[in-house]
């Protein structure tokens, strides 16, 4: 296609071939696009003269025989070149030296890594310090060389050093090392006046002639100024610059303390300090390839630790060989230095007879195989019956006697669950009334029970923290649940589902506690009031997840340990004291069982009896928890509260309007939807 009368030179780029790429194809399509820009040349050259056009012709018949060479001769370098459809791509090959110095100068290149301690820079550099000499070379000259024949000689060296001075004066001088801001001098002007009284004679002279007021008084009134140029001792001392003077030959302060090797002499312009020293050295001698020892010591540690790290580079190296059979499947197996257990193999021959071999790695390099004892291949076959073998001897067997296996104890148990259960309700523009409301309470247990059956005991631990918040539009965010319990129990196995047991029991809060409406006074807080009991008495099992636990003889302490801001009388506490003890009996009823196979149920009731204060009286603690598990994380959650204590009276009114206290049962329930996680 032509345009404006020239052939474009760029069609030879475009054209493209779809078959195999070969040397001939290459050299045909590369003369193709050289004919095809030879064209364009003589279109373009047809008005030149004949001279210029016998040289172009004369270049171009250049360039093809070059290009002949490079394609047909298979290549003028090391490089071959993959065609795909549209991209040329080409595939380097190295020797060994090109690849060597192609990955050091990558190593060498340092915006090339992100860090300087890159792992696969470190990894480069290993291996072609390994391509440069082998670790087996190197164990070589290291065990040749004769660290026993290195001989040295105590000598003395001469070092020197120069420091450039800076003088202040002729006797005053620093080191003139540390730079300055300003100038190490204060300059000082000092103005004197000298004043001459004139006699009576010249005062009338003056007097007379006006006009020499002015000369007289220059005569008699003179102005000198003085300049001194002082040592800024303060700006060198800021700047911690010692300064040192030179009295009667010697520097002071000196640089050295007395006794010292080191001497000290200026230079010939006094430009410059001049330290020498004189050292004892280790010499080495001129067969060794080291100069000043620091120790004689040095040729042994050194050889000893070159036969350390070589020991420990050679125990720890390791090849990998590969062992398969007839099926083709390949197993791994390591050499490695001092490995001396043994490995199990089989070998299947073409009928899938097998033997075992047994193979070993004594030392590196060594493989070491044993043929398993007592081997014995035999195949099924047709033989005649007057040679075939009859046993008639059995064999002597008797019976080995077996220990049973002694159990392991497991003395602790550890165990942990919690939940937290939501309640939410929302109201808006409803006409019957009410309040939208969100509770919310957060259940955590856990326990840690000691077992030992050899010593027939049991120690039994166990924690509860139980806190809840309600919140409303109107009142905000209240406490409506918060208890704290801790349990331990120790128990001795008397006869089958029987134990003498020991328990205590403390019972507090966290937060403070309100007796709404009332939210300006507390009524209680963290262990006001609190509550232990210790007793001791039997525990009973009558059945499964059932236990009965009685103690007769129980001590009951109920205190409230600042009356300041607490009142201690709602707690049953007497006005005056702090606390309440009680001497009496504990019953204690735990049971869980499961109701309609997926609710589950858990009772714990306690009861206490104080038998100097109306043992009638009997304190009730119950709590009562079900439990329906919807999914492995979700269950909807039930608990009900009851508290009775004749020793915790509330206020009431009489008809005649007096206020007396009373006993009251309390009643605490909460239902919602429980998030569960049990260890």
């Amino acid at each position: 296609m032509k345009q404006n009368g020239i052939w474009p030179f760029s069609a030879g780029l475009f054209i493209q071939h779809k078959g195999k790429d070969n040397s001939i194809q290459k050299h045909l399509m590369l003369r193709l696009r050289l004919l095809i820009s030879s064209l364009f040349i003589i279109k373009v050259t047809r008005n030149s003269h004949f001279g210029d056009f016998i040289k172009i012709i004369f270049i171009l018949i250049t360039i093809m025989v070059l290009s002949d060479n490079q394609i047909m001769g298979n290549g003028l370098n090391d490089s071959t070149f993959i065609k795909s459809d549209s991209v040329i791509v080409q595939e380097i090959t190295f020797s060994p030296e090109s690849a060597f110095d192609y990955v050091n100068h990558l190593i060498e290149m340092k915006q090339l890594w992100k860090h300087s301690d890159e792992e696969l820079k470190n990894s480069l550099t290993r291996l072609i310090n390994n391509f440069e000499t082998p670790f087996d070379s190197i164990r070589k000259q290291l065990n040749d060389f004769d660290f026993a024949n290195v001989d040295y000689d105590t000598t003395v060296i001469l070092t020197s050093d120069t420091l450039p001075l800076r003088w202040l004066e002729e006797s005053t001088f620093i080191i003139d090392t540390l730079p300055l801001e300003k100038s190490p001098y204060l300059i000082q002007k000092t103005i004197i006046v000298k004043s001459l009284k004139p006699d009576s004679a010249t005062l009338q002279l003056i007097d007379s002639i006006p006009m020499l007021i002015s000369i007289i008084d220059s005569l008699f009134n003179t102005k000198d100024t003085i300049t001194e140029r002082l040592i800024d001792f303060r700006y060198l001392k800021s700047k911690k610059i010692q300064v040192h003077h030179i009295e009667k030959g010697n520097i002071t302060p000196p640089f050295f303390p007395d006794g010292s090797l080191k001497k000290i002499k200026f230079s010939q312009d006094s430009a410059k300090l001049i330290i020498s020293n004189y050292e004892q050295v280790l010499m080495a001698g001129s067969k060794t390839p080291f100069f000043i020892l620091p120790g004689g010591n040095l040729p042994d540690s050194l050889q000893h630790a070159v036969e350390t790290l070589l020991s420990y580079t050679w125990e720890r190296d390791s090849v990998q060989l590969f062992l398969s059979g007839m099926d083709g499947q390949k197993t791994p197996f390591w050499l490695s230095q001092s490995k001396s257990d043994l490995y199990r193999y089989w070998l299947r021959n073409s009928k899938n007879d097998s033997i075992t071999v047994w193979l070993g790695n004594p030392s590196k390099y060594h493989l070491s195989m044993t043929l398993e004892e007592s081997v014995n291949v035999e195949r099924m076959g047709i033989v005649r019956a007057d040679n075939t073998p009859f046993i008639t001897a059995l064999p002597n067997k008797t019976l080995a006697s077996l220990k049973p296996l002694k159990e392991i104890p497991i003395f602790w148990d550890f165990g942990f669950s919690g939940s937290i259960s939501l309640n939410q309700n929302y109201i808006t523009y409803w006409a019957q009334g009410g309040e939208s409301s969100f509770a919310g309470m957060l259940d955590l247990s856990g326990n840690a029970i000691y077992s030992n059956k050899e010593k027939k005991s049991k120690w039994i631990n166990s924690g509860r923290m139980r806190y809840g918040n309600i919140w409303t539009k109107e009142k905000g965010a209240r406490v409506n649940t918060d208890i704290i319990e801790i349990n331990s129990q120790y128990n001795k196995i008397i006869a089958n589902k029987l134990d003498f047991s020991s328990v205590f029991y403390f019972k507090t809060q966290i937060s403070k506690g309100y007796n709404y409406p009332n939210d300006s006074v507390a009524v209680s807080k963290f262990l006001n009031p609190g509550t232990f009991t210790i007793g001791i008495g039997a525990e009973f099992s009558p059945f499964d997840k059932t236990l009965i636990n009685f103690s007769p003889l129980s001590y009951k302490n109920t205190f409230v340990l600042d009356t300041n801001s607490i009142d201690q009388t709602i707690h049953g506490v007497a006005k005056g004291q702090k606390s309440r003890q009680e001497i009496g009996g504990q019953l204690l009823i735990k049971n869980n069982f499961t109701l309609f196979d997926d609710i589950h149920v858990a009772n714990t009731i306690r009861l206490f009896s104080s038998y100097a204060d109306n043992p009638q009286n009997i304190d009730v603690d119950w709590e009562t928890t079900l439990e329906k598990r919807i999914s492995w994380i979700f269950s909807i959650k039930l608990n009900i509260h009851l508290i009775y204590d004749d020793d915790i009276r509330f206020p009431e009114t009489t008809p005649e309007g007096n206020e007396i206290k009373v006993p009251r049962t309390q009643f605490n329930q909460f239902l919602g939807l429980s998030v569960s996680l049990n260890l």
